[in-house]
This record gives structure tokens, sequence and C-alpha cells, in this order.
């Protein structure tokens, strides 16, 4: 065999092999015809398209459109909503660590709470202040989101907020802008003992916060808790569980399966809390906070007050894609202790069913409703008095 025919079978050889890591690479020679259509689509637009071609952007939005389509809940993400993403898995964001809220009347954007030891509180910033202007643009025809815009620009340093205060003075203000840790649990102590525990989300360190902020209620005197749980989105199972756990007695807390059919089961210890509890829910309630307040009625342990639940009993897992980003994709599916399927059910109903009118679901989107007057809350409250 002469030397060009070795060279060639070789070549042949190395394509051979090179074809076969691709198709192993892509799952199957159905799935490398699909990228081989997606790569000729790509060669076609570069090849031809008269305008112009952002190729990133162009694989981008085709991912996109690949996953959103099928659940609701998974979807694709971008190198830079991946890192959004990541700073809220983290219960953290970019800013100076304050709530507002848009007041034309007041000419500005208006300061409703400050997150506590947060860069804005620190440097002087109080609730109730109107934000004026921010490096010097003014806020009196602006959103909130121009704010955020503003300040987020600045990440790294600070901002210079000019603000009025409650006596109508006016003050320039420096505040750094940086990553802010932002508690997703807040508590009190009502009727002077009922626990009041809102819990925002389930996302990292909200386990510890929650059960923290049990510990502290029940020093006050808490004889029973009230878990508010409205608005919230879920988050991660572990810190789900780690607040059960506390809670229920030892038995199965929920059990979790994957496509193939693997099915996992997570557990409670003997250990748990004897106490009256509620827990109040609203149409936003999704996830784990859903498995939350459906776990505790099965074990006869919770009233479950307010609206209906949106209904999802599956989990997503976030696989990153090469060359960036990532696909946040449904993996696994949980039943309750009783083995309800959530998304079978379209959520859960409540024991006791009350609504709040839509001037008292604005006031509470702001933070304006006062406890005594959301009538969800006080229902709760009833029943655990009763």
């Amino acid at each position: 065999m002469g030397k060009g025919m070795r060279y060639a079978l070789a070549a042949l050889g190395g394509a051979a092999a090179a074809l076969l890591a691709l198709t192993v690479a892509c799952g199957g020679f159905s799935d490398l015809f699909r990228a081989a259509r997606f790569a000729w689509v790509m060669r076609l637009l570069d090849v031809n398209y008269v305008g112009e071609l952002d190729p990133d952007e162009v694989t981008d939005r085709a991912l996109t459109a690949a996953v959103q389509g099928l659940d609701g809940w998974s979807y694709y993400m971008d190198a830079e909503a991946l890192a959004a993403y990541d700073d809220y898995q983290a219960n953290q964001y970019q800013g100076i660590g304050v709530t507002v809220m848009k007041d034309a009347e007041a000419g500005g954007i208006r300061v409703v709470a400050l997150e506590k030891d947060g860069p804005a509180q620190q440097a002087g910033i109080l609730a109730g202040d109107v934000i004026l202007a921010a490096d010097g643009q003014s806020m009196a025809e602006r959103t909130t989101d121009d704010l955020r815009a503003v300040i987020q620009a600045d990440f790294g340093g600070s901002v210079r907020l000019t603000v009025r205060r409650a006596d109508g003075t006016e003050e320039d203000v420096t505040v750094s802008c940086q990553v802010v840790y932002d508690n997703p649990v807040s508590g009190e102590l009502l009727r002077d003992h009922v626990g009041y525990i809102a819990i925002e989300n389930f996302h990292t360190g909200a386990g510890q916060e929650a059960l923290d902020m049990i510990d502290e209620l029940l020093d006050q005197g808490a004889d029973c808790l009230l878990f508010d749980l409205r608005d919230d989105p879920g988050g991660v199972v572990a810190e789900l569980i780690q607040v059960l756990d506390r809670l229920l007695p030892e038995g199965t807390i929920l059990s979790q399966t994957d496509k193939a059919g693997h099915e996992h089961v997570l557990t409670s210890d003997a250990v748990c809390l004897d106490v009256p509890m509620a827990v109040v829910v609203n149409a936003e309630s999704c996830s784990a906070a859903e498995l939350f307040a459906e776990i505790l009625r099965e074990y006869d342990m919770a009233t479950v007050v307010g609206e209906a639940t949106t209904g999802k009993s599956r989990s997503q897992v976030t696989y990153n894609v090469l060359g960036g980003g990532a696909v946040h994709l449904s993996h696994y599916c949980y039943l309750t202790h009783d083995g309800i399927d959530l998304w079978e059910w379209g959520g859960i109903v409540p024991d006791v069913e009350v609504s709040l009118t839509q001037e008292q679901a604005s006031l509470r989107a702001t933070g304006w409703l006062e406890t005594e007057d959301d009538p969800q809350i006080q229902a709760a409250l009833d029943l655990l008095d009763a």
C-alpha cells in the first residue's frame, strides 16, 4: 500500500472518529441531523442575510424558543441572565438595599422599606424619604426601573441620591452600590401570642432564617404560628425540608421522581413542634410554598387560609450550556406526603377561602396594607384564637 493511500485511510479514519465522537456528543444520529440543520441555517444567514447579524444573539434566541414552550417553568438563560439568576437564587442582588415605589404626587420615588444594615440604611436613608434625583438625574418623570438602572450602573462604586425628608428638607446622600443580601424571612408577635412569619421564598438561606425566626418568636412567648407564604415563588427543596423537618413528626415529607422513574423519599425525624399553626397562601404561592402548606395540612398540623394556589410540583435543574448561558429544565416531579401531585390537582384549595379586594391587594404589593386591615391575616388569627 502506498504512502498516499495510508495517509488517505488515516484521514478517513480520523474523520470517522470525529463523526462518531460528534454523534455521541449530540446523543445520536437524529440529534446530529438536527444540529446540522441548525448549522446550515446559520451558515445561510451568515453568507446571504443582507443586514447585520450577531450569531451569538441568534443562537440565544433559538435556544430560548426551544425551551420556553415546554411547561412554563423551563427556560433558557443567556450568560447575563444566568448571572442575575445566580444572585436571585442566593437571595442577593446588586443595589443599595431599598424597597421603593413611584410617588408622582411627591415628585419622585419613595423609599418604602430598607434592608437591615444595608448600604442605604448605613448611609442614613430613611423609610418615607422621597428620592428626587440620582447622580443628578431627576426622578420626577422616571420610573423605579429607571432608578434601578442608575444604581446598577454604579455597581462597585457609589450613587449620589437627592432625597426629601419627612420634614420637607432636602439632602444629598452618597450610598455605596454593592451586592446586598435580601433576607427572605421576617416576623413579629401578633395579638401577644401568635408568631407571625412571612417567607418570601425558599432560596438559599431561607430555611435557617425561618428556623431562627421561629425560635425568636417562641422565646417571645408565641404559643402558635402563622406562616405567610403569599407570593412565595418557591425555591430550593433542601430549604423547604429544613423547615418542615423541624415542624413535622417522624415520617415521609415528600417524594421526588425523575424521568427514569427513580424515586427519592425525603423524611423528617421524630423531633417536632407541637403548636397550632395556620398558613396563608394566594394565587401566586407556588411550588415549595404550596408543598409547605399542603404537607402541614396532610399531617393535620395546620389550617390553610386564603386563595387557591398555582399548582406547581415540578422542580428545575440548571444545566450550563457550552459557550455561556444555561437551560433551566424541569427535572423532578414531587408528590406530597399523601402522594398528591399538585400540578395534576391544579394547586391547593384553602380550608378557609378569603380574598383581598383590588385596593387591598395594591396596598399589600407596596407594603402599605396594615395587618389589622388584612382580611386574610385576620381570618388566620381568628382561627388560631378560636
